[in-house]
């Protein structure tokens, strides 16, 4: 390229390989500014393109990555709520106990459950403690995350100390129900060996022979009164005086008509002497239901039921369960 003038025209020359004409284009000067111009300008733009390009991909990058953080911190949502249902039913289930407790008692509230409830602590004291010293997994979280997201920093923060005060707290909440569990099986054994106490009279009337050693009516040999004789008139109901389960309800040697009522806690009742016997062996009975009618079967003097209560199979005195008068 050479200047023929320097201030109007450029001459640009074309010379071909093979033949002998040489070409020459004019271009003023002008036109030649101008496309240097827009030859800078292209570059500059190009430039432009390239580093915008490389930002728009980063910022895709970086969005990609928020996704995933975010699908994430979805997840761990998720089983933070999953961990909320599970301490509700394990409350739910506390409740129950409660509950079950109280109707056993007989009493709707008498203190006990508001002092056990207040030596639980506070969700909000839990959280407000773990804030205090947060695990080692809240602070290898704060290292690794970036510095450009602070917000997201404090929420994961916030999550993992929420995070450790449900798991504290279910984990109280087991303790809790462990420990009304306990109690719930302690008072149903103390119910069920209260059921078993044969505390009242097996039939209205009036005493005729007491536990111990006697002279028997029939013969007048002394020997041991394994029981009681209550008197009255034949038919009168005679009742279980305790919860339990019959094993023996046929006539028997000497005894008569007679039915046993096995209430456990090696427990034993007699009736004998009965006149007609309502249960049969292997049911099971509450305390007062009607087992059998007064009368005079087996060797008797007269109509009465000969009561006894064995303890591991050994009579002891009746009167000392008899809590009626």
């Amino acid at each position: 390229m050479s200047q023929s003038s320097p201030n109007r025209f450029y001459t640009i020359m074309i010379i071909p390989e093979k033949t002998t004409q040489v070409r020459k284009i004019l271009i003023p000067a002008w036109v030649a500014r101008g496309l240097k111009f827009g030859v800078a300008i292209v570059a500059v733009l190009a430039v432009v393109m390239v580093v915008n390009y490389g930002y728009v991909m980063n910022q895709v990058s970086e969005n990609n990555e928020l996704r995933v953080e975010n699908r994430r911190l979805r997840q761990q949502v998720q089983t933070f709520r999953n961990k909320m249902d599970v301490l509700e039913s394990n409350l739910d289930r506390v409740k129950v106990l409660s509950t079950k407790l109280k109707v056993i008692t007989g009493s709707e509230d008498r203190g006990g459950a508001q002092a056990l409830m207040k030596s639980i602590p506070d969700a909000n004291d839990v959280v407000t403690a773990e804030s205090k010293s947060p695990p080692d997994e809240v602070s290898q979280i704060e290292n690794e995350l970036e510095p450009r997201d602070p917000e997201r920093q404090v929420l994961q923060k916030q999550y993992l100390e929420l995070d450790a005060g449900i798991t504290t707290l279910t984990a109280q909440a087991l303790v809790l129900e462990s420990s009304l569990q306990d109690q719930f099986e302690t008072l149903v054994d103390q119910k069920a060996f209260l059921a078993a106490l044969p505390t009242r009279k097996p039939a209205v009337g009036y005493f005729t022979s007491g536990f111990g050693i006697r002279k028997a009516p029939l013969g007048g040999k002394v020997k041991m009164h394994e029981g009681l004789d209550i008197a009255n008139h034949p038919g009168t109901p005679i009742k279980a005086t305790a919860d339990g389960t019959v094993t023996f309800a046929d006539a028997k040697s000497g005894y008569g008509q007679t039915v046993i009522v096995d209430h456990g806690y090696g427990l034993e009742t007699w009736y004998a002497h009965t006149r007609k016997i309502l249960v049969k062996r292997n049911q099971r009975i509450r305390r007062g239901e009607n087992i059998a009618l007064l009368g005079n079967s087996g060797r008797s003097t007269g109509p009465h039921v000969h009561y006894e209560v064995r303890v591991n199979g050994i009579p002891v005195d009746p009167l000392t369960y008899i809590l009626e008068n």
